[in-house]
This record gives C-alpha cells, sequence and structure tokens, in this order.
C-alpha cells in the first residue's frame, strides 16, 4: 500500500475532555508526518477543538474531516431513574461516529449535536436515531466498532439483536453507513472483527477500519490511562477495566494499518472512499446577522439607523449639529452602509435600550468608543469627536471586518439583559459564547496526583510550592529548584535554617515526584471543561444549531455554543460581548443608596449629573487614596498617582493606560514621568508630529497615536494607519511588514522627512505596536475611574455600602474595605438582627450598616426567606427569627458567632448556647421551632475579651468592627520596633526598619522580572513592599503562606510614594485570630 493510503476517521483529541490525550495540533502533525491521506477529529459529543484542528490542518495540508462520536439515547441501557451518569455508565453506552459530507451534512451534524446536548443535562448528550429522521443527508455513519450500538449485542452474543439494529442504522443512512472495525491486537477484537463482517455479508454492508485513536503517539498512552482515572474519580490501582485494554490506540501509519488489516483490504480502501466523499473544510461560515425590524416609514435598515443616530446626536451634541459632527456621522454611516452593517448597529442599540428601560446600568467599551454613530445611539459614553479619537481603529473598509462592539453591564442585572436577547431572537437564533477551561500547575497536581494514587496532604503540599499561574515548563523532576544531582532543595527561611516543612517530592519519592511533574508538564493547558464566557453572545439570522453546536451552560437558563471567541472569529461568526462590569453595580447601588439616604434634599447622583471636574476628588487621587477605585486601585496604579498628579480628566485617561504590560514593556513610563515632572524636555521625534503627541509629552502611550504618525508622517490614510497597526501586531506578518515598509518610508520622505529619519521613525512605529493601548479603551475606563473616585471623596459611607454590596471585586477584601473607610471617617455598624437588611446600607444617623450578606454561609439562595421574614417586622426572641427566617442551623450558629443576637445575650456564647438548646428540644420533639425558649439553666459564660471578639468578627463575616487585628498585637510589635504604617512618612529615606501587619495582597506581575509586590495592612494604614527575585525565592514559603508577616527592609521613598525594599521575614504568629482572613494574589 502506498504510504497516503489510509486516512484516520475516528480519532479523540484532548477536547473530548478527559477521553483524549493529545491536542488537536499534535494529532495533525503527526498525520502529516505519516502522510495520512486525511484525518477525521471525531470528540465525544462535540466539535469542540475542531476549529484549531481545521486552522492547523489547512497549514499543514492535511484533509480534516468534521465527524462527532455522539452518544446513543437507549432507554433500556439507561437508569430508570432520571439522572445524569456517571462516568463510568456513560463510558458503557453506545456511540455512533458521524462525518460530514457536504455543508449540508454539516449543518444535519450540527444539528443532531445540539439535539443531543439540549436533550440531556450538561455533559449528559443523548442522540436519539428519530432526531436523524429526514436530517441524516450528507451524513457518513461509522457503527462505532466495540462501543457501537448493534456491537454491543455482539457483544453478548445476541446476533438477531445486533442483525435488527445494523439494518435499522442502514435504513437511517441510506448508502452512507459502514461497519466499522477495529483491531488492536487483542483476540477479542478479532472475534468481534469476525461477528461483524459474518453480519455485514448478510446484510450488505460495507466496512471500514480505523483505529479508535485516543492519542497522537503511543507515549502518550500512560497520560491517557491518567485522565481516564480522573474522569472516573478513581486511581491507577483500582481503575481496571475503566482503562482502555492496551496501549495501541495512537494515530498508526498506512504501513502498520495495512498489516493489521491485511485479511480486509477493502476495509482499508474505504477510508480513501470515505475521505473523498467528505470534501467539507470547516474555514469560514455564513453567519449573517439578523434582519432588523424596522418602521413601516422606514425604507431600509440604513435609513432606520440614519434616524435614530440623527436624533441621538441632536441630544447628545445639541442642535443645530455642528458641520465637523454631521461630517462625521455621515463619514460613519457611509462605511457603514457600503459595510451592510446597518442592521448589526440596530441590534446593538436595541440591547443597549432594552437595558436602558430594564433599568440596567450600561455603558460600552473598547474601540467602539471611536464611533461617533455608536455615541450617538447611546452604545458609548465617551465622546469620539471631542477626543479627537479614530473612527478607523473600529471599523474600516480596508480591514473589512465586522466590528467588535463590547457593553459593559451591572454584573448583578446583566442577566436581565441575556434572556431579554434569548426571549427577542430564541435559542435557536442566540446563545453564549464558550470558554475553555484548561489546566494550570495546580489543577494539574491535584488531578494527577489523585490518579497516581497520592494522599491529600502530599497533593496539598505540592501544589502549594507553586503560584495558581506559574508554569512547570524547565521546572526540575524532583520538584521545586532541582539541584544537578537530583536531590531537592528545601526553601530555607532568611536566617538559612529550614522551615520544617519537607519538600513534597522527596517526601513521594523521587521516582513518583518526576512522573507527577513529567505527567504534568504534559497536561498544563490542556482543556478540562467547558465554561461560559463572561459575555460573548453569538446572535445569527439563520438557525444557530445549523452553523454551530449548541449545548446546556451550567449556569440555569444559559446556552452556549461549542466554540470560544478565538474559534467564532477565525469562522467569521458575529458575537456582541455583554460583559458584566461589578463596578457598574457599584454605581447603581450608591446612587440608590444616595436617592434613599436624601430624598428630595439633594439633586439625584448619577454619571450625568457627576461634577467633571471635581477639585478634591483630584486631590485625593493625588494622594493615591483609591481604595476601590475603578483601574486606579492597584498597588502599581498607587504608586503612580503621586507622580502622575492628575487634574483633569485627560489626565485619568494617560493614568489607566499607562499601568498596562504594554507601555512597562515598551520603556515608555520613565520618560514620560520625567517629563511631566519638569526633569526632562519635551521632545518630539519629528515636528510634524507634535500634534499628534503633544498631550502626551512626545511620548506615545496609545495605539490611535501610532496611527496618526503614520496619516501625519508618511500620508497614509486612515484605513492604510490601521492595516499597518495590525501587520505590526503581536501576531506580526514579515511578509506583510515587507509590503509596508518602502510605502511607509517613501511616504515620509515625499512629506519631507529625511530618509535616516523616517527608517527612525518606522522602527519606533514597529515597537509600539506591540505596546499601545486604545486611546477610546482607556477613556471609557476613566470615565469610571472618576465616578467611582468622585463617590468615595463626597459620600464614604454610601461608597463604603455599595462596594460591600458588590463583593467580590477589585484588589481589596472586605476587611481592607472597611478598614479604608473608618480611616475616612466612616462609622460602621456591625450585622444587628432587627437593624440590619441583607445587603449594607446607610443609616439615618449616616453610618454604614453592615447586611446579612456579609455572614459566613449566608448568600443569594437565603436571601428571599431572609427577607421574607424581616418583613414580618422586629423579632422578639432568637426562636421568632429562627421560625420566620427559616434558615439552617449553619446559618443561624455564624449569626450567633458575628454577634447578630447581642441584644437578647450577655456574649456569643450565650446565644450559641441557646441555639443548641433549642436544636436539642427540637429534636426531642418537645419545642416546635419558633415558639418560646423556658427560661433553663445554662453555664455562666466569661465575657469574651476584646481579641476573642475580632477573632469571632472575622470568623463570621470576614470583618471586624471592633479595633483592626493588628492593634492585639501592637504592644509586642512595639517591643520588636517594628514601625506601624503610619509612621514611615516621617521616617528618613534608607532606613533600615521592620514593619508588620496582615499580608492582603500578592502581586507578581510577569512584566516585573520576578519582583513579587506586597501589600501590609496594620491598624493605621497600608504598607507597600517590593521583594527582588532572589530573596523572594529564598523565602518563597513564608511569604506565600503566612496571614501576616514581619518584614524587614529598606525604606524608600519617591515623590510621595513610599515602599519598603524588603530582605528579611518571619511570621507574625497570630494563632487563630485571622482565620477567615485571606490575601488576594495576583499576577
Amino acid at each position: 500500500m502506498p504510504a497516503a493510503g489510509y486516512a484516520e476517521l475516528h480519532c479523540r483529541s484532548n477536547f473530548s475532555f478527559l477521553q483524549g490525550a493529545s491536542h488537536p495540533e499534535e494529532l495533525v502533525e503527526r498525520a502529516a508526518a505519516l502522510e495520512l491521506h486525511a484525518l477525521a477529529l471525531t470528540d465525544r459529543d462535540g466539535v469542540y477543538g475542531a476549529v484549531r484542528f481545521a486552522k492547523h490542518a489547512k497549514a499543514t495540508k492535511v484533509g480534516a474531516i468534521v465527524g462527532c462520536e455522539l452518544t446513543l439515547d437507549l432507554p433500556e441501557l439507561r437508569p430508570k431513574r432520571r439522572r445524569t451518569l456517571t462516568a463510568q455508565e456513560s463510558a458503557r453506552l453506545p456511540r455512533i461516529v458521524l462525518l460530514a459530507e457536504d455543508e449540508g451534512g454539516y449543518a444535519n451534524l450540527m444539528r443532531a449535536i445540539s439535539a443531543a446536548q439540549l436533550r440531556g443535562k450538561k455533559r449528559d448528550a443523548r442522540l436519539r436515531l428519530s432526531d436523524l429522521a429526514g436530517k441524516a443527508k450528507g451524513l457518513i455513519a461509522l457503527s462505532g466498532s466495540a462501543h457501537g450500538y448493534a456491537e454491543e449485542a455482539l457483544l453478548r452474543d445476541d446476533r438477531a439483536t445486533a442483525h435488527e439494529r445494523y439494518a435499522l442504522l442502514r435504513d437511517v443512512f441510506p448508502g452512507a453507513f459502514f461497519i466499522e472495525l477495529q483491531h488492536h491486537l487483542r483476540n477479542d477484537d478479532a472475534r468481534l472483527v469476525h461477528a461483524q463482517l459474518a453480519l455485514a455479508q448478510v446484510l450488505g454492508l460495507p466496512s471500514v477500519a480505523t483505529n479508535g485513536v485516543a492519542y497522537a503517539g503511543p507515549d502518550d498512552a500512560a497520560l491517557c490511562d491518567v485522565l481516564t482515572c480522573v474522569r472516573c474519580c478513581t486511581n491507577l490501582a483500582n481503575a481496571g477495566t475503566l482503562l482502555l485494554p492496551n496501549h495501541e490506540f495512537y494515530l498508526k501509519s498506512p504501513a502498520q494499518m495495512q498489516r493489521i488489516f491485511a485479511p480486509y483490504p477493502q476495509a482499508l480502501r474505504n477510508t480513501l472512499a470515505i475521505a473523498e466523499r467528505c470534501r467539507f473544510r470547516l474555514n469560514k461560515l455564513a453567519g449573517q446577522f439578523p434582519l432588523f425590524p424596522i418602521p413601516p416609514e422606514e425604507s431600509s435598515t440604513h435609513s432606520y439607523l440614519r434616524t435614530l443616530v440623527m436624533a441621538g446626536a441632536r441630544q447628545r451634541y445639541g442642535q443645530p449639529l455642528e458641520s465637523k459632527v454631521e461630517r462625521q456621522l455621515e463619514y460613519e454611516l457611509g462605511i457603514i452602509a457600503r459595510m451592510d452593517l446597518a442592521g448589526y448597529f440596530l441590534v446593538v442599540w436595541d440591547i443597549a435600550r432594552a437595558a436602558a428601560e430594564l433599568g440596567v446600568l450600561c455603558q460600552g467599551r473598547g474601540s467602539a468608543a471611536n464611533s461617533a454613530v455608536c455615541y450617538a445611539l447611546g452604545i458609548t459614553a465617551v465622546d469620539p469627536i471631542g477626543m479627537n479619537l479614530l473612527f478607523e481603529r473600529f471599523l474600516s473598509e480596508e480591514r473589512n471586518e465586522i466590528p467588535d462592539i463590547d457593553i459593559d453591564f451591572a454584573h448583578q442585572d446583566r442577566e436581565k439583559v441575556i434572556q431579554y436577547v434569548y426571549d427577542r431572537y430564541d435559542r435557536e437564533h442566540a446563545a453564549m459564547t464558550a470558554e475553555v477551561i484548561t489546566y494550570g500547575t495546580r489543577s494539574a497536581i491535584r488531578d494527577v496526583g489523585k490518579a497516581l494514587g497520592l494522599s491529600l496532604a502530599h497533593i496539598d503540599a505540592i501544589a502549594r510550592e507553586y503560584d495558581a499561574t506559574e508554569s512547570l515548563a524547565g521546572v526540575g523532576t524532583a520538584g521545586k529548584e532541582s539541584s544537578e544531582t537530583g536531590t531537592v532543595n528545601k526553601t530555607d527561611t532568611h536566617d538559612g535554617t529550614p522551615d520544617g516543612k519537607p519538600d513534597a517530592p522527596q517526601q513521594i519519592g523521587e521516582a513518583t515526584g518526576a512522573l507527577l511533574l513529567a505527567l504534568c508538564r504534559r497536561i498544563d493547558g490542556f482543556p478540562r471543561h467547558m465554561g461560559i464566557h463572561s459575555g460573548g453572545m453569538v446572535i445569527t439570522r439563520d438557525p444557530l444549531v445549523q452553523v454551530a453546536p449548541v449545548e446546556w451552560a451550567s449556569m440555569r437558563d444559559r446556552t452556549i455554543v461549542q466554540w470560544d471567541k478565538d474559534d467564532l472569529a477565525d469562522l467569521g461568526l458575529i458575537k456582541i460581548d455583554l460583559l458584566g462590569l461589578g463596578m457598574l453595580s457599584l454605581l447603581r447601588d450608591a446612587f440608590a443608596l444616595h436617592r434613599r439616604r436624601y430624598g428630595d434634599a439633594r439633586a439625584p447622583l448619577s454619571l450625568g449629573t457627576i461634577p467633571p471636574d471635581d477639585a478634591a476628588t483630584y486631590a485625593m487621587l493625588q494622594r493615591a487614596d483609591s481604595i476601590g477605585t475603578f483601574q486606579i486601585e492597584s498597588r502599581a496604579q498607587q504608586s503612580m498617582l503621586p507622580r502622575m498628579k492628575p487634574a483633569c480628566f485627560y489626565d485619568l485617561v494617560m493614568q489607566v493606560a499607562i499601568i498596562r504590560p504594554g507601555p512597562i514593556q515598551g520603556d515608555m513610563i520613565h520618560p514620560f514621568l520625567r517629563r511631566r515632572s519638569g526633569l526632562e524636555p519635551v521632545t518630539y521625534p519629528h515636528l510634524k508630529l507634535k500634534p499628534v503627541l503633544e498631550r502626551t509629552l512626545g511620548v506615545p502611550l496609545f495605539q490611535e497615536q501610532g496611527m496618526r504618525m503614520a496619516i501625519e508622517a508618511a500620508g497614509f490614510s486612515p484605513g492604510q494607519a490601521d492595516t499597518l497597526r495590525r501587520a505590526m501586531g503581536h501576531k506580526r506578518s514579515r511578509q506583510r511588514m515587507a509590503e509596508i515598509y518602502p510605502k511607509l518610508v517613501e511616504g515620509m520622505v515625499e512629506n519631507g522627512i529625511d530618509r535616516a529619519a523616517a527608517q527612525q521613525l518606522y522602527h519606533m512605529l514597529e515597537g509600539f505596536a506591540d505596546y499601545g493601548f486604545p486611546e477610546s479603551h482607556a477613556a471609557s475606563f476613566a470615565l469610571l475611574s472618576y465616578a467611582s473616585s468622585y463617590v468615595k471623596c463626597h459620600e464614604p459611607a454610601i461608597f463604603l455600602a455599595a462596594i460591600l454590596n458588590v463583593q467580590p471585586m477589585g484588589f481589596y477584601s472586605t476587611e481592607v474595605l472597611v478598614n479604608d473607610a473608618r480611616r475616612h471617617g466612616v462609622v460602621v455598624k456591625p450585622v444587628a438582627v432587627n437593624a440590619s437588611e441583607f445587603w449594607s446600607f446607610v443609616d439615618d444617623d449616616g453610618a454604614t450598616r453592615l447586611g446579612f450578606h456579609v455572614i459566613r454561609g449566608l448568600g443569594e439562595g437565603q436571601r428571599e426567606q431572609l427577607e421574607a421574614g424581616l418583613r414580618g417586622g422586629a423579632f422578639s426572641d432568637l426562636g421568632e427569627f429562627a421560625a420566620r427566617t427559616q434558615l439552617g442551623k449553619e446559618a443561624l450558629e455564624n449569626l450567633a458567632v458575628a454577634g447578630a443576637f447581642a441584644p437578647w445575650f450577655a456574649t456569643r456564647r450565650d446565644a450559641m448556647w441557646a441555639l443548641r438548646a433549642l436544636d436539642e428540644r427540637e429534636a426531642r420533639g418537645e419545642l416546635g421551632r419558633g415558639m418560646e425558649i423556658d427560661d433553663e439553666p445554662q453555664p455562666a459564660f466569661a465575657p469574651l475579651s476584646p481579641r476573642e471578639i475580632t477573632t469571632f468578627d472575622v470568623w463570621g463575616t470576614g470583618v471586624t468592627t471592633g479595633p483592626q487585628p493588628i492593634a492585639h498585637f501592637r504592644a509586642e510589635l512595639d517591643r520588636q520596633r517594628v514601625l506601624a504604617a503610619e509612621r514611615l512618612p516621617a521616617m528618613p529615606n534608607h532606613l533600615v526598619c521592620k514593619v508588620g501587619g496582615m499580608v492582603i495582597t500578592r502581586q507578581r506581575p510577569g512584566t516585573a522580572k520576578g519582583f513579587v509586590f506586597l501589600t501590609l495592612e496594620d491598624e493605621t494604614g497600608l504598607v507597600n513592599v517590593i521583594v527582588n527575585p532572589a530573596v523572594y525565592e529564598c523565602n518563597r514559603r513564608v511569604i506565600r503562606t503566612s496571614t501576616a508577616l514581619i518584614i524587614e527592609g529598606i525604606l524608600q521613598k519617591d515623590q510621595g510614594c513610599i515602599d519598603v525594599l524588603a530582605k528579611r521575614f518571619w511570621p507574625l504568629e497570630t494563632h487563630d485570630t485571622f482565620t477567615g482572613i485571606h490575601a488576594r494574589n495576583f499576577r
């Protein structure tokens, strides 16, 4: 047989989610190396990896067949009680392999997958043959070999049933059904093949050979076994028959398959015949946007869009419209018309309009803010004409792509908008975008460790050695910091003494440790399961299930397509991003709390009524007083604010943009700050570029500036400038750059720039393209940065209540937010059964009253029953509270721990004892819940100490309204000469000092060259700590595991910023005081 004499038609990738052990790209690479005629990707119950498979196959010139291995729904093989099957039960269900011959077959395949997925629950697809009635044309079906419908009967020696089932499948797929033969060199395989061929001869059915591939090469077999153990929640020692029977399920060469199937040559020839029939290739898909209904007086979608745009522009800009506004709108509308995108803009406008009617705060962001049309339609909030933004950054005829419009919604209300889209376009035409959840280092260690049979203690110890986002690439086989001799180095504390915790890989043995890390490296980045994208939504004119498979999301009432945003973009399918933004929820709550607090006594607060240039707000930001604000609360932003000293809105735009990986990598921050501080003169690469770079002091910060540089210096059109920006992007094309280079340089020369300067400008643009941040995006975010800062400055109690109600959000925990508010004079009152509501609010005294939502274990699930109980008025005692709210035992205990029952009991221990007595009497049937508790003897409990109160508070709510936890250790810290945070500004620069506090954030940015940044909090404020890479590696365990630290280092003061460069670390022994407080870790 020639080298290209075989096509593999049954192959699973790792997108079968723990049932395949190779990436689609790896399978394609091996198929190309083996010179296979074609390869079909047939993942289990979906085509999750089909796009990247097809894309890579096209690049390597491998024939890529789209297919799927679908689980059949057979009532006789299912449990009597309807439930989601276990992995073991699912593995026993019969399957059928479907391949798409042509476009019609592809559409039918998508329908079949969608029908199977939507019938059951999440991860429980079930295809019925009736689903294929009249919808099997263009599909080729393989019987499924040992997992097939008929083969299930053959394996039971029930030839009659197998005969009936083969005949049924033949009728469902006339001329397109093949009996699938597999032989993995076992005697059982030979017997099954013999039985299959006997029935094939009787029924006149063709057969085809496959290898039922589960991984690319033989070396991947062990990984496949481990993944099977993960899927079936077992380990290798106990997996038994759950594993594949041997290690022959890899992608084999034509010569290997010829030897195996030498007695059945026609089965091999049929692989080529089927491959020739399957001509469909997954490239671009025609997913048109839905037709938008227009009023009868409008002649077209474009005329209706124009009407809406002009009406909105008159509201935004006033009337009559200025000529420059009218020109820009006409220019944009002309491009939209020529690209036939009016319907798209109308759909997005309708969603924004519906959100407003539903009372959902929303705002467009990203490149859409470059469009005056989007601004006039109310989709975005930034005036692109006033800010001189480039429309072509958003939409360009030269680019000829659908624009990307992202809209942020208050995250707690976004579901209303999503359900509106489902209702308007129905689930046949709309679905959310998927997100592939992949293995990271820790999740890989935990799953592989369990599969290898390691104890949970060992697994946890090993996992703790790694950051959540840390890669295992380059790590020695024995564990962290392996030496050349293979021994494992201990992580030492500052004084060189081992910290007492033996290194985990050493505990489990060198060989097991090496195997564990090798397997974890292999599955790092493997798909684990499908999640739901943060907001991407696909809407199509034709039924979506003809274009892309749809399945249930894990969230209730949500359906998703089986592809992520990158796959959709590769296929040309249009999506809209409906994103949830916690800050919009915060502002919504803040505005509502403002109305509640002041009524008609003050003007309503809204995004439109906040004064635009409030001096007090900017003064607050210049002090780096920005905890809780949007986009400018991070450690890096706080270090920049005193240097930037923002005093107007555009300063905030630059502030938002400058702390990004791009400007940092481009080394633009320091030149910009030196010029802003007057330490360096403002210069320009060429005088022609002064109008472009003047606002940013000669330093390019924004992508739009790079485009304008090409326009001004080389005479490029805006569309050509956008083409240049894209060509110089991260996925740059040398060929495209080689084509652009002469035109760019010659254009500069023609504009009077000498050739040497022109070449220098070209290289500047080339480097800048990698780090420029969109100005429109920064401006959209800066609006919210300013609004949140204004509320924090002028209404700190309202700001605290609002931000508590939208947790978790941002950089800081509830405890830090409360402490910060108290340092601003806010009085914070604890949860109290007859004073609190479910959500936090500001009471008549102007204090922030904590809501029940801060109590451990009390979430949205208990909100309805709690609020129902609150509607009955004040509670008289614990029994009445328990009866009316119907809260569970754990919730009641947590309320007691947090002191919520304080009016009824002398101490919190008394409340907990009363709960115990109540439960005991109810269990004996002596007392119905809610009946009055008799006075019965109980122990006399001692009052809680202040430290115990803090411990109870923190455990019950994560926050205390009493002394900040570190206050209880101040006497001891003073004895050790540990400085309080409030004393640092008065200390001399470069002082060697000690600081201490709770670790509230840890950050190790990828752009920081290994530096780690910590933030400590004590009772007086925050301390910023810098840890260089060498010091971090010597102290990583104590840094990463300690709740509170004492740190010795060198004080560094620069332009209002104070840091401590750390040298030595000690864990602050606090026993159980900080139980419930956890640092937030970031990259």
